[in-house]
């Protein structure tokens, strides 16, 4: 997919704004297993991993600062490299991350629902992008519980 971002039409090719993730490039079957890893809860060789990784290290009330982690959802603590989006009414809880670069992404699970999504867009629009989120987030909502 060649992204379309804020610089115009061109591949992602540095992996410099990504040092910190290891500048790595995935594929749509690569989060897909990622998405399946996460949400094998059942699975008991992995829990142990999944508990540590998705419990919620820091509440938004305990931080003297949260900025840059509503793009796509109200963010309620952080997980090992999730935002956590609590429980509300009809909608479960969501574990989510966004991404960008010439690109816009985001990748959620929500784990009482065993449903999870990637969605990744070629151009830079954060109005777009909220609405997407908005969506994705909502979907689960209409899911029975599992």
């Amino acid at each position: 997919m060649t992204g379309s971002g804020i610089g115009g039409p061109g591949s992602c090719a540095d992996t410099d704004a990504t040092a910190g993730s290891g500048g790595l490039y995935s594929t749509g079957n690569d989060m897909t297993r990622w998405l399946r890893h996460n949400l094998a809860d059942g699975d008991r060789a992995v829990w142990p991993s999944l508990a540590l990784a998705h419990a919620v290290y820091r509440q938004r009330q305990a931080m003297i600062a949260a900025i840059g982690f509503d793009e796509a959802c109200s963010m309620d603590g952080l997980a090992l490299g999730w935002v956590v989006m609590a429980a509300h009414g009809h909608t479960p809880l969501i574990m989510q991350k966004s991404g960008g670069g010439g690109f816009m992404s985001y990748i959620a699970f929500f784990p009482s629902r065993q449903v999870g999504l990637f969605v990744a867009v070629n151009r830079v629009d954060f109005a777009m992008f909220s609405g997407l989120t908005k969506a994705a987030n909502e979907l689960p909502a209409s899911l029975a519980p599992r």
